[in-house]
């Protein structure tokens, strides 16, 4: 777009303590672009003068009635945010270049206004940069302003840094659609779809202060590279639990596109084809391929398997297997020592309950029939006799055998 012839405009007067209109702003800031910056000073003089402030809730109502009307908005497969993006109107080609304007202006005004109170330009431009809090505070902290012809009056600064602040978060919504086409692009790709919105949303803050309307160049167009490259940094940085360097993530994107190529043409391609495909050594390939290994937590879930995690599955070095946990000495002894004291058949019952002499394990009902007693008797017996064993001078001269 070529852009539109500005005429030479006079300053415009404002009244005292005026809210202006955003259009009546839009139609003062229409010059010449090499004679944007001195009119814009001139007009911030004024705006200073009278105290005016620019009447942005008006004018966000305004274009409420665009909200979803855009034509380019890209598929959003995030129901929840598909509907909050669609309330918020997107920017199109004329008003992209308007927004810069304002944005400019007011950051220009604030900058002029900062250097009175002996905040230098580049310490201004830094501050604007941040949330007004920041701002605000350094303001709060500077001595009087410089002596002038146009007295400043503070309150009246303190909130043109919250209408800048506002201003701002209106350009950003704005243009909130342009982070959806590179976020479609890195789904799946190991970070979530919400964080590359997030991350590529606050890109945005970055590209609207490189953006320079001079240039004849769509913030559209501007902002997609920023979005882009913090989508893509994201990515590099959070997909892996052990970062590896980016070329080689670049690498082994190319290496994934070519070997889905292949497999849509019905086969795996090896190391060689990927390598000429891709114009890369086939040794490079080869070692690229090797750091393709992904971390995987011990506390994942194992498909059909109820309740169990990947760290079940892993063998324990530092665990002594069972028979080597046995202590030296005999366990046969010890338990004749053990129930020496107890009533014969008691004895009697416990060596044929769980097979102490050698012998297959006999069942309550067994031992009943030889002994002739029913076999709740027989329970009653059994643990009657174990109760006794349990005794701690007893169970001190068994428990080397449990640990």
């Amino acid at each position: 777009m070529v852009l539109s012839k500005f005429r030479r405009r006079p300053i415009t007067k404002f009244s005292h303590r005026q809210l202006v209109a955003v259009t009546d702003l839009d139609s003062s800031l229409n010059v010449e672009p090499e004679e944007f910056d001195a009119h814009s000073l001139r007009l911030a003089r004024g705006f200073s003068k009278a105290q005016a402030s620019l009447d942005l809730r008006s004018y966000w109502r305004g274009r409420q009635d665009d909200a979803g009307s855009a034509s380019d908005l890209p598929e959003i497969r995030d129901a929840i945010y598909a509907a909050d993006l669609k309330r918020i109107p997107a920017m199109d080609r004329a008003e992209e270049l308007r927004m810069a304007r304002r944005h400019e202006f007011m950051r220009s005004m604030l900058t002029w206004c900062f250097g009175r109170f002996g905040i230098a330009d580049d310490a201004a431009q830094e501050l604007l940069r941040q949330p007004s809090a920041r701002a605000l505070e350094s303001l709060s902290d500077c001595p009087k302003q410089a002596p002038g012809r146009v007295p400043i009056c503070k309150q009246w600064l303190e909130a043109a840094i919250l209408q800048f602040e506002e201003l701002r978060n209106i350009y950003v919504e704005g243009a909130l659609y342009i982070v959806l086409s590179t976020v479609n692009r890195y789904r799946n790709l190991g970070v979530d779809s919400e964080d590359l919105i997030q991350e590529g949303n606050a890109s945005l803050f970055q590209a609207i202060d490189g953006f320079d309307w001079r240039r004849d160049v769509r913030f559209r167009t501007y902002g997609q590279y920023w979005v882009h490259q913090a989508v893509l940094k994201m990515l590099y940085n959070s997909s892996r639990t052990v970062r590896v360097p980016i070329w080689v993530q670049k690498v082994l994107g190319k290496i994934r596109r070519a070997q889905e190529a292949g497999r849509r043409e019905g086969r795996e391609l090896s190391c060689a084809e990927i390598s000429e495909r891709i114009d890369v050594p086939t040794e490079k390939v080869e070692r690229v391929l090797a750091t393709r290994r992904y971390a995987v937590s011990l506390d994942a879930e194992i498909n059909g398997e109820d309740g169990a995690s990947m760290g079940q599955l892993l063998p324990d070095e530092t665990q002594v297997s069972v028979p080597d946990s046995i202590p030296v000495g005999d366990l046969g002894v010890a338990l004749d020592d053990v129930m020496t004291d107890l009533p014969q058949r008691e004895q009697g019952i416990l060596r044929r309950r769980f097979g102490l002499d050698g012998d297959e394990p006999e069942t309550l009902g067994e031992i009943a029939q030889d002994l002739g007693i029913t076999a709740e008797r027989v329970r009653q017996l059994q643990n009657t006799a174990l109760g006794r064993m349990k005794r701690p001078a007893k169970m001190r001269r068994l428990q080397a055998f449990v640990d």
